[in-house]
């Protein structure tokens, strides 16, 4: 195999890769917005700012391994790790963390509960 050939067919590997990383750091926000509620408002600027560092990344990925084009193996790639973490690895993951995470937040909000009576209770007196 020449290495131009092994140099495309590593970055389809990789781009495969990418797409799992992407869907999985998309996954983090959707455990988040479960966890915690968002506002419409939020919502969009968490969207805005995933896809803006996945714009840099996606960039950085074609820029470094295969000189800035953009060639249908490397989308190909993507849509396969991404399809393949949606059908397989995401409904774990997601149920999974949320479970783990859950008593945490639910913790932090009763701290927080409690902090909040706090306050109202301390500046009843001033």
């Amino acid at each position: 195999m020449s290495a131009e050939v092994q140099s495309q067919f590593y970055l389809f590997f990789l781009a495969v890769f990418w797409g799992i990383g992407m869907c999985l750091a998309y996954d983090g926000l959707r455990i988040l917005r479960n966890l915690i509620r968002h506002s419409l408002f939020w919502i969009n600027a968490e969207d805005l700012l995933y896809w803006a560092v996945m714009t840099a990344v996606l960039f950085y990925l074609l820029f470094t391994y295969n000189r800035g084009e953009i060639r249908s193996f490397t989308i190909a790639g993507i849509l396969t790790g991404s399809l393949f973490y949606l059908k397989t690895i995401s409904p774990v993951y997601i149920s999974l963390l949320s479970r783990a995470l859950s008593p945490f937040f639910r913790l932090f909000r009763k701290i927080r509960q409690i902090l909040r009576k706090f306050r109202q209770n301390s500046g009843d007196r001033y």
